[in-house]
């Protein structure tokens, strides 16, 4: 590889395309002629340390980014960013979901592991309806051995177990709800809204991971996909799919109708808002999921469900009752495998402490001291950024 000013200033040209800003976008930004800007781009002008580090702050990438002539392209995030619209999405969430991909990969040839297997394509099975959604659910849940049981972490379940590089990202517009896409190598890849609660969280995993058995291979689909939260998704068929399937597989229908013959036996046949809420924590999934999955059930009437939630809020209930719903996270959330990843590389002397410091989003002083004293680095879980 070959640091000249040329490759150089295409890894800064293309980070500015890739967030959707202007040469005179970025001049401003960092009090540079437009003219100067274009000359770094084009490679005519050296680009300085102090100049380097203000363009990668500008551009959120690591200053590593813009050392190598051969970017870590796919066709998927090519996808992302052509097709992000701002009012759902900012780009530099994409970019941030990006670079974290990148840096799994990384992690991986590093330590010398082998990628988990990807989980199986569907795209040719013909799945179409809400009972074939159901089918795939239990087969998926076959497949993996999870049995009937709610499932505790499904982000980690889906990133250690299943195939798929998973991520909370935090974003400031709270109409996004979940990213997913393939990376360069082909490998399947999910980024949720950290900012959701855990329950609408779950729901968007295992939407996304609908997307990726189904939808995201075979010719004429699309190459990504950005949803918009689920509140305002506009119910076109793929996505009606994909929340039967969410719904059948966070809420396996025996576990369901066993639990609320359970309920009932004890309330004498009665259903009430704190049985609604118990149930639906239980299964980690919103009122609104549980009630429509008891309507697909048929033990629920749908104008039930509809005029149920005109008028309440599944989170003041679940407040009411002492639930704690307020557990969003106010930064990135990296899965346990990548952590555990980057870690053992570092143990084995194959990064330095400053790159594992870059690679968990962490503060180096903050990390060394914690490793020094003998702290664990998933004490900070949920907290990076």
């Amino acid at each position: 590889m070959i640091l000249d000013d040329a490759t150089i200033g295409l890894r800064l040209q293309l980070a500015r395309k890739e967030l959707g800003l202007t040469q005179g976008d970025v001049g401003k930004q960092l009090r540079l002629a437009t003219t100067t800007v274009s000359e770094i781009e084009a490679g005519k002008r050296s680009v300085s340390g102090p100049e380097l580090h203000q363009f990668a702050r500008v551009y959120h990438r690591p200053l590593a980014f813009f050392f190598d002539d051969e970017p870590a392209e796919s066709p998927g995030f090519a996808y992302l960013f052509r097709e992000a619209d701002p009012s759902i999405l900012d780009r530099a969430s994409i970019v941030l979901f990006h670079q974290l991909v990148n840096d799994y990969t990384s992690i991986e040839e590093l330590g010398e592991v082998a990628p988990l297997p990807s989980p199986p394509d569907y795209s040719q099975f013909g799945f179409r309806t809400e009972q074939d959604a159901e089918s795939l659910a239990d087969m998926e849940r076959g497949r993996l051995g999870l049995g009937e049981a709610p499932l505790r972490d499904l982000m980690d379940l889906l990133d250690g177990i299943v195939g798929i590089k998973t991520f909370l990202v935090p974003v400031e517009q709270q109409s996004w709800s979940g990213m997913v896409v393939h990376d360069k190598s082909g490998r399947p890849c999910i980024a949720v809204n950290a900012k959701e609660e855990s329950y609408r969280r779950n729901f968007t995993l295992a939407h996304e991971y609908g997307h990726v058995l189904v939808h995201l291979a075979g010719q004429g689909v699309p190459l990504a996909r950005i949803d918009k939260a689920i509140d305002l998704v506009q119910r076109s068929a793929d996505e009606t799919f994909v929340n039967a399937f969410a719904s059948a597989f966070l809420m396996p229908r025996r576990a369901v109708l066993t639990r609320l013959e359970g309920v009932l036996g004890v309330n004498g046949g009665q259903f009430t808002d704190s049985d609604l809420v118990h149930l639906a924590m239980q299964f980690g999934v919103s009122g609104q999921a549980l009630s429509s999955r008891l309507v697909t059930l048929r033990k629920l009437p749908r104008h039930v469900h509809d005029d149920y939630w005109k008028g309440r809020s599944f989170k003041s209930l679940a407040q009411a009752l002492g639930y704690k719903v307020e557990d969003w996270s106010p930064g990135l959330v990296l899965p346990n495998r990548f952590r555990y990843l980057a870690l053992k590389a570092f143990e084995e002397s194959r990064i330095s402490l400053a790159k594992l410091a870059e690679l968990l989003r962490e503060n180096y002083y903050e990390l060394s001291e914690r490793l020094r004293s003998g702290g664990c680095i998933w004490a900070e879980a949920g907290t990076n950024g």
